[in-house]
């Protein structure tokens, strides 16, 4: 079993990102889907012994000019994922995924097409921001099954979805 906290659209906002930690703990990952990634890297209470795994957003230099993957293709527990910070960056990938991320929108969102699982856990820029409150998500992947959970900042889940391998 993994927990991993997956989060989008941090935007430099420190005390936001912390708060997400306040209510978190026992995580093996966290996965960050860009805009700001660099937001992690002096949170060393954070992510100390974690496994940190980050795509850039559209700003960072290294997006721009190819020298960072847009898109990242993992495994974790038998299960295939996906991550890129903006949904038509996936469509780039190379190989197929059970359970594709990304963020940019600022809008939480999960769509199941074709066996196919397409997640945004939406921004921690603010508060509020393009009219939704902050979220982030929580999955907790076993070897045949996934439980994601969307939550607020107070820790509280809006959303919850269990999905079974096929």
């Amino acid at each position: 079993m993994r927990k991993i906290i997956v989060l989008s659209d941090t935007h430099k906002n420190q005390k936001i990102l912390r708060d997400v930690f306040k209510n978190e703990n026992e995580y093996t990952h966290i996965i960050h889907l860009g805009d700001d990634f660099e937001d992690l890297n002096n949170n060393f209470d954070i992510t100390d012994n974690k496994e940190l795994i980050r795509v850039p957003g559209l700003y960072h230099p290294g997006y721009k000019d190819g020298t960072i993957p847009a898109i990242l293709e993992i495994e974790i527990e038998h299960w295939n994922f996906a991550l890129a910070h903006r949904l038509e960056d996936l469509s780039k990938s190379t190989k197929p995924a059970d359970i594709y991320l990304y963020g940019h929108t600022h809008h939480s969102n999960y769509d199941h097409i074709e066996d196919k699982h397409f997640i945004n856990p939406g921004h921690l820029k603010a508060d509020v921001d393009r009219g939704q409150k902050a979220s982030y998500l929580v999955m907790t992947i076993y070897n045949s099954s996934v439980d994601i959970h969307f939550k607020h900042l107070d820790g509280k889940i809006f959303r919850h979805k269990h999905i079974k391998k096929l």
